[in-house]
């Protein structure tokens, strides 16, 4: 518990900090360019890299700031790529924010040099609780409670065969980017935690002089 409150407060905190705001600002600015290249499988199904640049957001600055940046992602690929009447949904939005805390809290100052496997362990764990619980679970919940059939209920059989019926494409398209995904961020973020740290002991090394 004192491990999870502390990598709220750290991140919170690095906000106060230009370079923490830069950094993130940059990998956002990716992870936007990265969005617009998105395959859209259905109107509710993408296929995307983006989770690349927030992953990178999350171990580098945890929770916080990774929340705030899924936050931010989400709401501008809304106005850039909107192509529907459909209006922009909270309770959407906060899955969204929830996969960037998960990703935060699971990978935030992981030391790939010192313990490689751990980090890999974080990395396998964070992508199968946002694949399964945010990305098939809860954010299919939203979408189908929204704007399929508003007045499903859980307590009628025939509204959970629709539901599960709905939701099984999705869960088929994240079990199967879940190794892929996870395969690519074992390899990248070891990589840029590495340039990260040469890049931050430089600066620190020029403010020394």
């Amino acid at each position: 518990m004192k491990r999870f409150l502390s990598s709220f407060v750290e991140s919170f905190c690095s906000l106060k900090d230009l370079r923490t705001l830069t950094t993130a600002g940059m990998l956002l600015a990716m992870a936007v360019a990265i969005r617009t290249l998105s395959i859209d499988v259905t109107p509710d199904l993408r296929i995307s890299f983006t989770f690349i640049p927030i992953t990178a957001i999350a171990m580098l600055y945890g929770p916080v700031v990774c929340g705030a940046s899924t936050f931010i992602l989400d709401f501008l690929g809304y106005i850039i790529t909107n192509k529907s009447a459909r209006f922009y949904s909270p309770q959407l939005a906060a899955v969204v924010i929830l996969s960037g805390v998960v990703y935060g809290l699971l990978l935030y100052k992981c030391d790939f040099k010192k313990e490689r496997i751990k980090g890999c362990v974080m990395i396998i764990l964070s992508c199968l609780i946002v694949a399964l619980l945010c990305n098939s679970l809860l954010n299919t919940y939203f979408l189908y409670t929204l704007y399929v059939n508003k007045d499903f209920s859980p307590f009628h059989s025939g509204d959970m065969s629709a539901f599960w019926a709905y939701m099984l494409p999705r869960l088929v398209k994240n079990l199967i980017e879940f190794p892929i995904r996870t395969v690519i961020l074992c390899l990248l973020l070891p990589a840029i935690k590495l340039a990260y740290d040469k890049v931050q002991a430089q600066f620190r090394k020029n403010e020394a002089k």
